[in-house]
C-alpha cells in the first residue's frame, strides 16, 4: 500500500532542521492591510512575509517553474545561488521548519563533494522539486533542451543530502526544457517537461511518474505533440482521485516567447486515459486541432501560430477538490507591448474569460511580469500577480492578491508584501488553510537578490479591506500623497554639460532620460539649488537620479548630502556615501523649509562621472503636522 506523504514526512520534519541548521528564525513582518476589528482580533491571522536568509542569483527568475513545496508543515524553497565564477549559478534548497528556523543545502555531484555549477539562463535553467511520500526530495534543474539534471535527497526531508540522480531518469537521450511537478494523494511524484524531438520536427510534452512502490520513475505518457508546434508546460496539478490536470500553451515549431492556444486536459493513471474539461474522452497525444473543449484561449482575429501579437505567455491553474476553480494567464493584445492578466472559468458549456489587470489602462511604463499563480478554497478564487513599473531609471514591482468569491463579479485587491526593485517571480501553494507563496526578488540588491516566504490565510485573516490597481502603480510610481513644493521652483546650479540639461529640468515633474539635469564633465562637486517663495513645512524631500539607459548603481548619485533652508539657515537633513539607491528619501520632519540643495562630492561611479539627477521633490507635510523651526540657529 502506498504511504502518505502526510504520514511519512510528519517523523521526519523535526530531524530534517538539525542538519547543518542556519541557526536563523527570519522575522515575521504584518503586509499592508486594514485594521483588525475588535470582534476578530482573537481568531483573526495576519498575513506573514518574511525574507529568506539566503543569497539568490540575479537568475533566479521563470514562469513556468515550481520551486516550492509544502508538506507537514516544513516548506520546502529551491533557488539559484551566486557562483564563484560569472555568468553560472549553483542550485540551493533550504527549508523552513514549524519553527521557522531554516536550514540550507546545495546540490552535489556525490555526497560531500563540491556545490555543482550550470550556466546562467534567464527563463531557462531554474528548479522545480517535488517532495514524495517518502518525504524524499527530486529536483529537476537547469535544462534548457538537453538531458536530464535531476537531483535526490539522501535522507528524506533533508535538503543538505541531495546529489545526483540523473541516470535513475528514462529517455536519458532526450532533449528536455521547462520541468514543472507535483505529488499525487498516493505519495507518487509527476513531472511535465517538454522534450525535443526536433528530428520530427515538433517539440512534445511528455509526463513521468515515480512510482512510490517500486521507487522507479517511469515515462508515464506523451501528452500532446504536432508537427510544426512546439509545447509548453505551464501547470500540473493532481486531484484528490488522482487524477492529473496538464495546462499548456503551444508556440511554433522550434521556439517563441510569444504562444498561443492555451490548453487543459486530464489524464487518469489508473487507465491512461486523456478527458478534456467537460469529461468528453480524448485520444492522445492531444494536438492543437483535438475536438473538444481543450483549447481555453483559441485564435483570436489577426492571430496564428507565428503571431508576435496576440498572443499569451504564462498560465497557471486553480483547483478546488477535485474541481477546475480556473486558469490565470497573461495575454497581450495585437500591437500592443504589456500582458495582462486575464481569468478563464468553464461555465459547463463554453469557456468563459474575464480581465483582471488590464495594464495599459494603468498608464505609461506599467507592465504584469510573468509570475503568475491561482488557487482556489471553499468557492474563493485567489490570483497573485505582479505589476512592475519603469520610473526615474528604475523598475520596481510588487506581488498583488486579488480575490473574489466565486459567485461574486468583482475582484478585490490587496499587496503581498513590500515592493522590490525589479522583477519579482512567485509560486504558490495552499496548505492547510493558508497559501504559501514563494517570492523571489533576483535583482533587489542589483547584483544579487533575495526570496521572501509568505504565509496568506485564507479565513479569518486580519488583512481587511482593500485598495486599487491603480492605488499600487501610484505607491510604486513614489508619487507624492502630499503637495511636491518644489515643482516648478527656481533653480541655480554649479554647471550643466548642455544646454538641454539645465537645472530646471529636476523640478519639471517629468521623470524621463530626456529631462533630466546634468552636470558638466570636470564639475567634481556639483550644487543644485531650488527654492520657492512660500515657506513651507515639510515632510520629506525625495531624490531621483541616474540613467535608464545604464547601470542604475553606475549612474546614480553617489556621495551627496541634502540640506534645506529654514529661518534663513541650511540644515542637513540627509547624508549618503556609496549610494546605489535611484530614489533616496530624507525625512524633514515639519521644518519650514524655502529652499532645498543637494551637495554632491561624488557625482558617479560611471566612466563619464557627472550628477544626473531626475527630479527633487519638496513633499509638504500633512496639515495636522505642526511647523517646526525654533531648534535652528538663527
Amino acid at each position: 500500500m502506498r504511504r502518505s506523504s502526510s504520514n511519512t514526512v510528519r517523523a521526519l520534519a523535526a530531524a530534517a532542521l538539525t542538519v547543518l541548521a542556519l541557526g536563523v528564525t527570519a522575522p515575521a513582518v504584518a503586509a499592508p492591510g486594514g485594521p483588525v476589528r475588535g470582534d476578530a482580533r482573537a481568531s483573526a491571522v495576519a498575513d506573514t512575509v518574511e525574507t529568506v536568509p539566503v543569497t539568490v542569483d540575479t537568475s533566479n527568475q521563470a514562469g513556468w517553474w515550481r520551486p516550492l513545496d509544502v508538506v507537514d508543515g516544513v516548506t520546502y524553497f529551491a533557488f539559484n545561488a551566486p557562483a564563484s565564477t560569472a555568468s553560472k549559478h549553483e542550485v540551493h534548497l533550504a527549508s523552513r521548519g514549524a519553527d521557522g528556523t531554516w536550514t540550507e543545502g546545495c546540490l552535489r555531484s556525490t555526497a560531500g563533494g563540491a556545490c555543482v555549477t550550470f550556466t546562467d539562463d534567464n527563463g531557462h535553467n531554474q528548479p522545480s522539486i517535488v517532495v514524495d511520500g517518502d518525504g524524499i526530495i527530486h529536483a529537476f534543474v537547469s535544462m534548457h533542451n538537453e538531458q536530464w539534471n535531476v537531483f535526490r535527497s539522501s535522507a528524506p526531508g533533508d535538503v543538505t543530502s541531495l546529489v545526483e540522480a540523473t541516470s535513475s531518469m528514462p529517455d536519458l537521450d532526450a532533449a528536455i526544457t521547462y520541468p514543472v511537478t507535483a505529488r499525487g494523494p498516493d505519495g507518487d511524484a509527476w513531472v511535465l517537461v517538454r522534450v525535443g524531438t526536433d528530428a520530427q520536427g515538433r517539440r512534445e510534452g511528455r509526463l513521468y511518474r515515480y512510482d512510490l512502490d517500486t521507487g522507479v520513475w517511469e515515462r508515464e505518457a506523451v501528452v500532446a505533440a504536432a508537427t510544426g508546434y512546439s509545447f509548453y508546460p505551464d501547470d500540473l496539478e493532481v486531484d484528490v482521485d488522482g487524477r492529473v490536470h496538464v495546462l499548456w500553451e503551444w508556440g511554433p515549431f522550434p521556439a517563441d516567447p510569444a504562444r498561443h492556444l492555451g490548453s487543459y486536459a486530464t489524464y487518469d493513471p489508473s487507465d491512461g486515459s486523456f478527458a478534456d474539461v467537460a469529461g468528453t474522452a480524448l485520444t492522445g497525444p492531444i494536438t492543437p486541432t483535438t475536438p473538444g473543449s481543450v483549447v481555453w484561449r483559441p485564435f483570436g482575429p489577426g492571430e496564428a501560430i507565428g503571431s508576435y501579437t496576440p498572443a499569451l505567455q504564462t498560465a497557471k491553474v486553480a483547483l478546488d477538490g477535485r474541481a477546475l476553480a480556473g486558469i490565470v494567464y497573461r495575454f497581450v493584445e495585437a500591437d500592443e507591448t504589456a500582458y495582462d492578466v486575464r481569468y478563464a472559468s468553464w461555465g459547463g458549456g463554453a469557456w468563459n474569460d474575464e480581465s483582471l489587470v488590464d495594464a495599459s489602462a494603468l498608464g505609461s511604463g506599467v507592465s504584469t511580469v510573468a509570475a503568475i499563480d491561482a488557487t482556489s478554497v471553499g468557492g474563493v478564487d485567489r490570483v497573485y500577480a505582479v505589476l512592475a513599473v519603469q520610473v526615474c531609471g528604475e523598475n520596481r514591482s510588487q506581488v498583488v492578491r486579488l480575490e473574489r468569491e466565486t459567485d461574486g463579479t468583482s475582484w478585490t485587491a490587496r499587496t503581498v508584501g513590500t515592493d522590490q526593485l525589479g522583477q519579482q517571480r512567485l509560486r504558490a501553494e495552499t496548505v492547510d488553510g493558508t497559501d504559501v507563496l514563494y517570492l523571489s526578488a533576483p535583482l533587489s540588491e542589483t547584483t544579487r537578490g533575495t526570496v521572501r516566504y509568505a504565509a496568506i490565510p485564507r479565513a479569518a485573516s486580519a488583512e481587511t479591506g482593500g485598495t486599487s490597481l491603480q492605488d499600487i502603480v501610484s505607491g510604486l510610481r513614489g508619487e507624492a500623497s502630499g503637495t511636491n513644493v518644489a515643482l516648478g521652483a527656481t533653480v541655480s546650479v554649479s554647471s550643466s554639460l548642455r544646454a538641454d540639461t539645465g537645472g530646471p529640468l529636476a523640478v519639471d515633474g517629468v521623470c524621463t532620460d530626456a529631462s533630466r539635469w546634468i552636470s558638466a564633465v570636470g564639475d567634481t562637486a556639483p550644487t543644485i539649488t531650488a527654492a520657492w517663495q512660500a515657506p513651507t513645512a515639510l515632510a520629506e524631500v525625495r531624490v531621483k537620479s541616474g540613467y535608464a539607459g545604464g547601470v542604475s548603481t553606475d549612474s546614480v548619485l553617489r556621495d551627496f548630502t541634502i540640506e534645506v533652508r529654514t529661518g534663513g539657515a541650511w540644515v542637513e537633513v540627509g547624508r549618503f556615501d556609496d549610494n546605489t539607491a535611484g530614489t533616496v528619501t530624507a525625512p524633514v520632519d515639519g521644518l519650514v523649509v524655502d529652499a532645498v540643495r543637494l551637495l554632491i562630492t561624488d557625482p558617479s561611479a560611471s566612466a563619464t562621472d557627472v550628477a544626473r539627477v531626475f527630479e527633487i521633490e519638496a513633499i509638504a507635510a500633512p496639515a495636522t503636522e505642526s511647523a517646526r523651526n525654533d531648534d535652528v540657529p538663527g
